[in-house]
């Protein structure tokens, strides 16, 4: 049985909390029923008892396996007469008390599953009965306190018309689907999902499609059940989405004629009101996903392959083609990368498949773009006095695309960093060669040191992105300096 730590934490806290803050009340005549060996004997079905449940007490050993605090406790015993389903349902003004179902003998009881109700779960209780059973239906409080009166109805209530494999209710496309878990078992030797093996509660539908296409099976409920779809005749399982998958669809694609059964399915605790809906699950319109926006020759251009699927089922196999004659399989929508040889625009075609077998193809364009400058040459005199001004040469080339190109001229101060002595800019053009003249001036500082020390940089005027290939856009060089 799986239960949550959370909530009864969060019952427990909230049930003391109502504790200390209720208001004293003088002790008014307990119930008659206000111990397990006292409960009232429900003799049919249906029934009704109108009592005052906070006026009552709680025993030592009342159980309290419901995630809840007990202060008063109430009784029933029912004692089946067939097998079936029987609900336990209060009603009445202000905060309703809570229930669940116990067999056995006091200081040995079992929680019948999923037979409780407390504040997450909603008043009423729907527990399966089985003939000649005695059932202990325990009515509380978190809190004590007269004028807390209430109804408790019992009655008998019909299984799901399609609870067994062999009634299975006929589904539909497009169509909605409502049912109570509650109201359901399963049989002996039923199958299990592999999603969600200890759901034992079920119910079937069946569905026959006209034509060939892709169903999505979409699932709703107080605590989503699982759904798990079988091909037929072998009953071998096509997909399966389970309680913990969140809001995962079931997706299959449905072959014409070909019977296949729908099995929605939880556990006792889980056992709920549900709906499901199937639809026409949609097409892929796979994508790939450029981490770059400007690439270039020099670049290894991460990709992103997705399959497109608003069911968000994953890609397991399909064909990325990059445009340039090369291609590469996929398995997956993990990350690759590609490096183009040229510039140019390249169109993208991606094939893919998800897991549950539905196709599609997608394409897109992908621009290289390569601006890139080098830095060829830098002249500087071999030596040179404090006091002299020499020129300093720079030049630049450019193999690409017009340019306008920045080049700074730095030397390195007494602080051991580069400062900036001179900036020019000139415009550089395709195949060409420009060279940059500077001239420097020569300083007793440098003459101390002994010489001084450049460095020069190009940069493109304009581009965000800068330089494709900046490894080539530095040199330095070195002048001897003597005082005089």
């Amino acid at each position: 049985m799986r239960t949550t730590a959370f909530r009864r934490l969060l019952v427990a806290g909230l049930a003391v909390a109502a504790a200390l803050v209720a208001p004293a009340t003088a002790q008014a005549d307990t119930p008659a029923n206000d111990d397990f060996d006292t409960a009232t004997t429900v003799t049919a079905l249906p029934f009704r008892a109108t009592q005052d449940f906070g006026e009552g007490t709680k025993a030592a050993d009342d159980p309290t396996s419901c995630y809840a605090w007990i202060a008063t406790s109430a009784w029933y015993d029912y004692t089946a007469s067939a097998d079936g389903f029987v609900r336990a349902l209060p009603t009445g003004a202000g905060q309703l008390p809570f229930i669940a179902v116990y067999t056995g003998s006091r200081g040995a009881l079992s929680q019948v599953p999923g037979a409780c109700a407390e504040w997450n779960s909603g008043p009423s209780v729907t527990f399966p009965v089985t003939a000649g059973q005695t059932y202990h239906i325990m009515v509380f409080k978190p809190y004590a306190g007269a004028g807390q009166v209430a109804t408790l109805d019992l009655s008998n209530v019909p299984r799901e018309a399609n609870d067994d494999f062999a009634a299975a209710a006929v589904a539909t496309l497009p169509g909605t689907f409502s049912g109570d878990l509650s109201r359901s078992t399963s049989e002996p030797g039923e199958v299990t999902a592999s999603c969600d093996p200890e759901a034992d509660h079920s119910v079937w539908y069946r569905y026959t499609p006209d034509r060939t296409r892709p169903i999505s099976v979409e699932r709703r409920g107080g605590r989503t059940p699982s759904v798990a779809v079988y091909r037929g005749p072998e009953l071998s399982e096509v997909d399966c989405a389970g309680e913990l998958d969140g809001t995962k669809r079931v997706v299959f694609t449905a072959e014409a004629g070909r019977q296949y059964w729908l099995r929605v399915a939880t556990d006792a605790d889980g056992a709920s009101p549900y709906d499901i809906r199937l639809t026409t699950a949609p097409a892929l319109t796979p994508n790939v996903y450029l981490y770059s926006g400007v690439n270039s020759v020099f670049d290894d251009i991460q990709m992103f392959p997705n399959a497109g699927d608003h069911l968000g089922r994953p890609l397991v196999s399909g064909e990325l083609k990059f445009g340039d004659g090369t291609s590469v399989a996929l398995t997956s929508n993990a990350a690759l990368t590609h490096r183009y040889a040229a510039d140019g625009d390249y169109r993208l075609e991606i094939s893919a498949t998800t897991d549950d077998g539905r196709s599609g193809t997608g394409s897109q364009v992908v621009h290289v773009e390569t601006h890139d400058v080098a830095l060829t040459g830098l002249s500087l005199p071999a030596q040179a006095r404090a006091g002299q001004t020499k020129p300093v040469k720079v030049s630049v080339v450019n193999n690409r695309y017009d340019e306008k190109v920045v080049v700074s001229l730095r030397k390195k101060g007494e602080s051991g960093y580069f400062e900036e002595v001179g900036t020019l800019t000139q415009f550089v053009p395709a195949g060409g060669r420009v060279e940059f003249p500077f001239a420097y001036s020569y300083t007793p500082a440098d003459a101390a040191a002994g010489q001084a020390e450049f460095e020069v940089t190009a940069t493109l005027e304009g581009r965000y992105d800068g330089d494709a290939h900046p490894v080539d856009n530095r040199l330095t060089g070195v002048t001897k300096v003597r005082a005089s």
